[in-house]
């Protein structure tokens, strides 16, 4: 996610993200409605974990540089 944003810009991690939540809730879709324990359950805690990771990423980027100072943004984020 981070070369994601480095390269292309936030825009662009934007809709990495919008892709990734997609593809996680056609997944989760999909493992809800087979009712068994199989690659799809699976594959539905690795792409929610890989969304977790870049969201927090994203949130991070944009927290980080958005304000002026460096300790205000992220002692925000650590209440919510």
């Amino acid at each position: 996610m981070g070369f994601v944003i480095d390269k292309w810009g936030s825009k662009a991690g934007s809709i990495k993200n919008l892709i990734i939540i997609i593809t996680m809730a056609a997944i989760c879709q999909t493992s809800i409605s087979i009712l068994e324990y199989n690659w799809t359950s699976y594959a539905m805690c690795f792409v929610w974990g890989y969304l977790d990771g870049a969201l927090n990423i994203h949130t991070l980027q944009i927290l980080g540089f958005e304000f002026v100072s460096k300790s205000e943004p992220f002692g925000l984020w650590c209440l919510l």
